[in-house]
């Protein structure tokens, strides 16, 4: 990554706060029709372009879903990106730029958000792309009844907070359920004009706006039977799903109705999904496959001797994070404990010295090492180097076995149990298939040295794994969180706030979510980052969770593969934002 991109990512975040600091209202710059902002498509060399215009690339898995609203993993995330564009996007340099929306005004107040949509804007089969689409889309999205992970994005619009209060476990009859999605602050006044309004200013909603989750939905289309298979799948960006063989391989194909500037070049991409990252390895070493991300850890020393491989292999930062939830105890919703930590001694990790002992029991720098081939940097707190509110000299509970022996000790008294021995074997789960096996054994193994714990590692099939996770199953987990847009808000609410979609750790202190809801609506940036600055440091003093690796993005691009536009938020595939902008090249 440059560092000119790098700083891209401190200044973007300012683009939304800089509406709320004025007295007038702010406007976007508006293109002209059927034009959207994107990286210029790079030039073929001699020799130009080749005749058959296919990328082969692997997306490490069957994807859990391709409902925009309903998913949150980065498996299909990597084929929505080529699916779907929302009203706002981000640039190479992770600017928030127009794409479904050719503009946008924001209230004096900050509180109200009024979008043009692009003239002649059409879904893959031909209709139109209208407001209405994306009121209903936001609906669904909060709507307890669709269970959405990333509903918690939409907290700052107005009557949302009727929605999110209402018990996932006894939701009301759907008639009041109905009442007030109606009262939800999103209107179509017509068919190109759509607006939101919230219940607070909220300095990195804009951001928020470029997430997957926001995009246009039919509702006649994603109410129909099958609507997310292949052969009734409705797109409204670059691409379209042509097959979805499961458990095998989705084709995309170009969009004959995208309204961007820059159309495809490629004709079809083919996504194979290997189980195993060795096997994507060995695909791309015969040549079955154009690009691979990430290279497995254990093949990188042997990449970068090898004269061929070393000349394509390229590693740059990444905004991403390696880290494993500890099941602090508490109910999804975050109100008091779930129903198997009841007892203390029934969840030892809903104590907090029991965390910390974990924690200090890890040698982070040889788990690097030993299980990373040494890239990416040692990480004490969530938000990741490059983002405003990032403290990445801040470890509480650094690797010393003595003091991880002292705090288990203590941990021991307040949970009424003798000794280490008497506790029960932990549930650590993993999804299996994705290179964490080595992972989790490095993990399982301090723990066992150090204390004598013994732990059931339990894998499963991704989506299985998700949900188990999800539901509180563990008593550790394997995480990790890739940026969704650059703002520290992404990598704190939700995840770490009281009853948040994705806090998979069942985590809550009411004073870290205090400083989130502060830091939501202040404008001034310094101050800002300073909140998210106090809340990192209180994830981190409670032992939430075992942050471990701000990630390094280790990649291996065949050189006929061109036009790439890659960002650090890339996860399964190099350039998966801009899809559209790559070109295969005559070989050599």
């Amino acid at each position: 990554m440059t560092q000119k991109r790098l700083l891209a990512l401190v200044g973007a975040v300012a683009i939304f706060a800089a509406a709320c600091g004025g007295s007038t209202a702010t406007t976007a710059p508006t293109l002209a029709p059927g034009t959207t902002p994107g990286p210029e498509t790079q030039a073929p060399p001699d020799g130009g372009l080749a005749a058959e215009q296919i990328l082969r690339v692997d997306i490490a898995g069957e994807p859990p879903t391709l409902d925009p609203n309903k998913a949150q993993d980065s498996v299909s995330l990597t084929v929505l990106r080529a699916l779907h564009r929302p009203l706002v996007y981000v640039s190479p340099d992770l600017e928030v730029v127009p794409a479904l929306a050719e503009s946008w005004e924001v209230s004096d107040d900050a509180q109200t958000l009024t979008f043009t949509i692009r003239e002649g804007a059409m879904y893959s089969n031909g209709d139109p792309i209208v407001a209405g689409d994306l009121v209903y889309s936001w609906r669904r999205l909060v709507d307890p009844r669709t269970a959405a992970p990333y509903s918690y994005v939409m907290t700052e619009v107005a009557g949302s907070e009727a929605l999110f209060e209402m018990d996932p476990e006894a939701l009301p009859a759907d008639a009041e359920i109905d009442a007030a999605l109606e009262g939800l602050g999103v209107a179509a006044p017509d068919d190109r004009t759509f607006v939101v309004t919230l219940n607070t200013p909220a300095t990195y909603f804009l951001s928020a706006m470029t997430l997957w989750v926001g995009v246009p939905i039919q509702e006649e289309w994603i109410t129909s039977e099958g609507a997310t298979e292949a052969a009734n799948y409705v797109s409204s960006g670059p691409f379209q799903l042509d097959t979805w063989n499961h458990g095998s391989q989705i084709i995309l194909t170009p969009n004959p109705n995208w309204y961007g500037e820059v159309k495809p070049t490629l004709t079809e991409i083919h996504m194979s999904m290997s189980p195993e990252p060795a096997q994507a390895m060995a695909a791309y070493e015969a040549g079955e496959i154009d690009m691979l991300l990430p290279v497995p850890s254990e093949d990188i020393e042997r990449v970068k001797a090898d004269p061929v491989l070393s000349a394509e292999y390229a590693e740059e930062p990444a905004l991403s994070i390696t880290y494993y939830n500890y099941n602090n105890g508490l109910n999804p919703q975050g109100t008091g404990p779930s129903d198997r930590c009841a007892e203390p001694a029934d969840c030892p990790t809903s104590n907090k010295n029991f965390r910390i002992a974990l924690t200090q029991a890890i040698d982070k720098e040889s788990f690097k090492a030993v299980t990373f081939a040494n890239t990416g940097i040692v990480a004490g707190t969530m938000v990741m180097p490059g983002i405003p509110g990032a403290i990445e000299d801040y470890e509480p509970y650094p690797y010393d076995p003595e003091a991880a022996q002292a705090s288990m000790d203590l941990a021991l008294q307040e949970l009424g149990i003798a000794s280490a021995a008497d506790i029960r074997p932990l549930r650590f789960g993993f999804n299996t298939g994705s290179g964490h096996e080595p992972r989790v054994a490095f993990l399982a193994q301090a723990w066992l040295d150090t204390f004598g714990i013994e732990t059931d590692q339990i894998g499963s099939e991704f989506g299985v794994f998700l949900n188990q996770r999800t539901a509180g199953e563990y008593d550790i987990s394997r995480n990790g969180w890739g940026a969704d847009y650059p703002h520290a808000n992404n990598q704190i609410a939700g995840l770490f706030t009281c009853g948040g979609g994705n806090n998979d750790q069942q985590y809550c202190n009411p004073e870290m979510d205090a400083l989130i809801t502060e830091a939501a609506s202040e404008p001034d940036q310094d101050r800002q980052r300073e909140l998210y600055e106090q809340a990192g440091r209180i994830i981190a003093d409670d032992a939430a969770s075992l942050f471990l690796r701000w990630g390094a993005s280790s990649q291996l691009v065949k050189p006929y593969v061109g036009g790439l536009t890659t960002t650090p938020m890339d996860s399964q595939v190099p350039g998966e934002h801009f899809y559209e902008t790559i070109q295969m090249l005559e070989r050599e």
